[in-house]
């Protein structure tokens, strides 16, 4: 259980790692703030029991970047890219100005969760698609937890180049490079997704605050900002639905419906956010409908370590696989295809 030091220490490292040198730096400088007992602390103090699950440091970032998206921090603006800024160091003393003045917009943003869902994650439903009819699915509904605007519904939309074909729609104007492969999946004819559907705590409305989508998008990112513009200029038309409900009674409530196809649930970097009695009654209503009978997919991109693994859960008939089926960077970065059968 990390404290807020040590959250915003680790939160600096992983911004760093991922290539977001202003955030990195930014981080450091509270931290630094920390140590000395500055403002940070009091405005940090108290939020979270578990500050590192719950992410408070990119709450706050998200505050202070959708001030400055919104026009209402223009000393911010003038250095994040994300709004034709020079990508300079933040001044600490800066942020606390703004801080002050818009206490009202950085509460809010303390108080509601990180909301991404991060577009470059799609390459793992694109691979997942592709990959289901060597286990014998070609038709499947899919359910995402997690969903937020539902931008990754749209996963079908977009496209990714391996390198050896394109998994995805031929063409989209949203298509990822081969770099973001290490290792490719093997192309094939991917399965259909006959339907579509997801849940999240607090889903965005693309039509009145995709803004807060942009928020949490680092702000000296420009590829990753501009997938997300793409992303959400493709997915607005399909008014996707996503439901407002706790992950462990919509899933219940979704495998109990008829269906004449397998479900596949999918949810990236969502685990650590569930309250721990959620995480049982979500597993168990899985493995529920599994011994039940139901044929399902239980697939999920969760943190392991430096990387996420994507591993599936696999029911069938009443009997259980389990697969590692790849090794992704928490943007999708890095995508390490290893179709592996774990157990039955």
């Amino acid at each position: 259980m990390a404290d807020v030091r040590e959250t915003l220490a680790i939160q600096a490292t992983a911004c760093r790692n991922l290539g977001s040198i202003q955030y990195a730096d930014l981080l450091e400088a509270f931290v630094d703030d920390h140590d000395r007992g500055g403002p940070v602390v009091a405005l940090l103090a108290g939020r979270s029991d578990r500050p590192l699950h719950d992410a408070l440091p990119l709450r706050l970032l998200g505050a202070l970047h959708r001030a400055a998206l919104l026009g209402r921090a223009p000393e911010l603006a003038a250095r994040f890219p994300s709004c034709g800024g020079d990508g300079a160091p933040i001044d600490l003393a800066v942020v606390y100005r703004v801080v002050d003045r818009l206490r009202n917009d950085v509460e809010d943003g303390l108080r509601r969760g990180v909301q991404t869902n991060e577009v470059g994650r799609a390459v793992c439903h694109l691979a997942i698609a592709n990959w289901l009819p060597t286990i014998g699915i070609d038709t499947f509904d899919w359910l995402e937890v997690g969903a937020s605007a539902g931008l990754n519904l749209s996963f079908d939309q977009y496209a990714a180049d391996t390198g050896q074909g394109v998994l995805g729609r031929i063409g989209s104007p949203l298509t990822f490079p081969s770099s973001m492969f290490t290792v490719a999946p093997p192309v094939g004819t991917a399965a259909r997704c006959a339907s579509r559907r997801g849940c999240d705590p607090d889903p965005i409305d693309l039509e009145q605050d995709a803004v807060r989508l942009e928020s949490f998008v680092w702000p000296d990112q420009s590829m990753r900002r501009a997938r997300l513009l793409a992303a959400i200029a493709i997915t607005r038309p399909w008014r996707h639905r996503i439901d407002r409900a706790s992950a462990d009674d919509w899933i219940a409530a979704r495998l109990a419906e008829p269906s004449d196809h397998p479900a596949v649930i999918f949810h990236s970097i969502v685990w650590q956010y569930m309250a721990p009695e959620v995480q049982v009654r979500f597993r168990d209503a899985i493995s529920e409908a599994g011994r039940q009978g139901r044929d399902l997919v239980w697939a999920r991109m969760e943190p392991a370590g430096p990387i996420a693994d994507l591993r599936a859960d696999v029911w069938s008939t009443g009997r259980l696989t389990r697969y590692h089926v790849a090794d992704v960077g928490y943007h999708g970065q890095n995508f390490s295809w290893l179709g592996a059968r774990l157990s039955d």
